[in-house]
């Protein structure tokens, strides 16, 4: 499970999306810091990508589904960047982003796209060992 490079990505994606659930500010509104706790959509999408993330981890055995809980992962957050863009778009308050955590969000994508990427080449090389026979 850990000698594969894909699940130290899916790990890190783990990581990096609990920070941005706890502990980093995912934007300031009115001079006033908003965590991921504090919105309640926002803090079910992180703790979901991160969960997807976990669950990949420990489902090595059945790349398919792996495969699945990755590309969920990715589009939970891509739901989480368009709501972020979304509220950045809204000229109604005096609203920022943080960019701490829109550097994780960037990290765990691309992360994800690596261990999506890790886990089709052993897929890949699984097949074709299968047509060998």
């Amino acid at each position: 499970m850990i000698q594969r490079i894909q699940s130290i990505y899916l790990l890190l994606v783990t990581i990096a999306m609990a920070l941005v659930s706890f502990k980093v500010p995912v934007w300031t509104l009115n001079e006033k810091l908003t965590f991921a706790q504090d919105d309640t959509k926002m803090f079910i999408l992180t703790i979901a990508a991160s969960l997807f993330s976990v669950a990949a981890i420990f489902i090595f055995n059945n790349r398919k589904l792996q495969m699945k809980f990755i590309r969920m992962a990715i589009m939970v957050i891509a739901v989480i960047a368009v709501r972020l863009g979304l509220l950045f778009g809204s000229n109604e308050f005096d609203f920022t982003l943080n960019y701490n955590s829109v550097a994780l969000l960037s990290f765990a994508f691309l992360a994800l796209v690596m261990a999506y990427r890790g886990v089709k080449k052993d897929d890949d090389l699984v097949r074709s060992a299968d047509r060998i026979r």
